[in-house]
């Protein structure tokens, strides 16, 4: 027999706790014991909570999807449908917030194996006939107070996912728009740049300049961002092919000889012959190599060299790619730190402008290439990145590349 809601008999007004019901959480009471049952919801509307009480299981289960209440005083002994079986449907069910709805068992079964298997179907407690009516009242409040805090964490768990993600979405239309903007604004400072620059004033070929440099910088910003947030969503796909080392060290060492002549720095490439190839992405290598260069020759200082080195470990099946500088270095303490999102050490803030972004993402995107990068460094002393790439089995004995020097 399925009893009503609280009581339909009784008005609000002639319920003192009706009121108070709502408030307190509405309880289950599964048994097919009719008297046990009746004791049992007088005593909890006398605590100010609302009741439903049924004597099977079928009738449990289908009271508990359409009411969803926040409590289940469950009896096991039952015909039909017993108690065991109520509460491996009820854990099984996919929507999280009935499956979480806090169990009671209530048996006269006061086993070991039967209170252990009551716990390892998912009831929340286990209550022996007799039981206390003042112990099973205060466990009541304590699991309906506990399944509340619990709601009110997930949702606003939800809500915060919520705002990440339109934040996320927002942002990634504000770099994408940045970006395109910022190509209009680079490509025609270059232009500018490029023309008879001896014909204008000293002031317009600085602000040229300026401008030029800035727009490079905020580009070079926009597209970190926009890997970064890449990488954390998981939608940046790194497609592996076989990439020439070689002709990648010699693509970004050129890429930056401009800037380093401008500001008096020798950069050096020596490459050990037989280096293989190996199976990377060319883009992303691409982008760990520049970040490691771009550093070395932004903290390197006028009249010093930044060295390259491409050499090949045969018994460690890796090929490495070193790149040392003369700078100030980065002091022991803070050279895990650096490799962290948005951390910069001491040094580096003190000489240089930057994101924070670069060394996070040459650690990332080599551990999604299946790489890895060490540094050894000292404070005065310079900095010594090196990138190690796997090669692939049966890769190592080739000797296709050749070639070593410096350039």
């Amino acid at each position: 027999m399925i009893n009503p809601l609280i009581n339909p008999d009784k008005s609000p007004a002639a319920d003192p706790h009706a009121g108070k019901a709502l408030s307190r959480g509405l309880v289950l009471v599964v048994d097919d014991e009719p008297e046990l049952v009746e004791m049992l919801e007088y005593s909890l509307r006398q605590q100010g909570y609302a009741t439903l009480a049924t004597g099977d299981g079928f009738s449990a289960c289908r009271l508990i999807e359409k009411e969803r209440p926040e409590l289940i005083l469950l009896d096991i002994l039952m015909p039909d449908l017993d108690g065991w079986e109520v509460c491996r449907l009820l854990r099984s069910v996919p929507d999280e917030e009935i499956a979480t709805i806090p169990v009671v068992m209530l048996t006269a079964l006061n086993d070991a194996e039967d209170r252990l298997r009551g716990l390892e179907l998912g009831a929340d407690a286990y209550v022996a006939k007799p039981y206390s009516l003042r112990e099973l009242l205060a466990l009541a409040e304590n699991l309906i107070a506990r399944r509340r805090r619990d709601q009110t964490q997930r949702s606003e768990l939800a809500r915060l996912r919520s705002r990440e993600q339109v934040s996320a979405d927002v942002q990634g239309l504000l770099f994408h728009e940045l970006r395109n903007q910022l190509v209009v604004i680079g490509g025609f400072s270059n232009m500018l740049a490029r023309g008879d620059m001896e014909s204008q004033p000293l002031k317009t070929r600085d602000y040229l300049k300026a401008i030029h440099r800035s727009s490079d910088y905020l580009s070079q910003l926009a597209e970190e961002f926009q890997m970064v947030r890449q990488i954390e969503d998981g939608s940046l796909e790194l497609a592996l092919a076989e990439v020439d080392v070689r002709l990648l060290v010699e693509d970004v060492m050129a890429l930056f000889r401009p800037l380093a002549e401008m500001r008096q720095i020798a950069l050096d490439l020596q490459i050990e012959a037989d280096v293989p190839p190996v199976a990377s992405h060319w883009a992303a290598l691409k982008v760990v190599l520049s970040n490691l260069v771009d550093n070395a020759v932004k903290f390197s200082s006028s009249g010093s060299r930044v060295g390259a080195r491409l050499f090949w470990d045969a018994q460690g099946a890796e090929v490495g790619v070193e790149i040392s500088d003369t700078g100030a270095g980065i002091a022991e303490e803070e050279q895990d730190l650096v490799f962290q999102k948005f951390c910069r050490g001491r040094i580096g803030r003190q000489q240089s402008r930057g994101s924070g972004l670069g060394l996070y993402m040459v650690r990332t995107l080599l551990q999604a290439l299946g790489g890895r990068v060490t540094l050894r460094s000292s404070p005065g002393h310079g900095c010594r990145f090196t990138v190690f790439l796997p090669v692939e089995e049966g890769q190592g004995n080739r000797s296709d590349f050749h070639g070593s020097g410096s350039s």
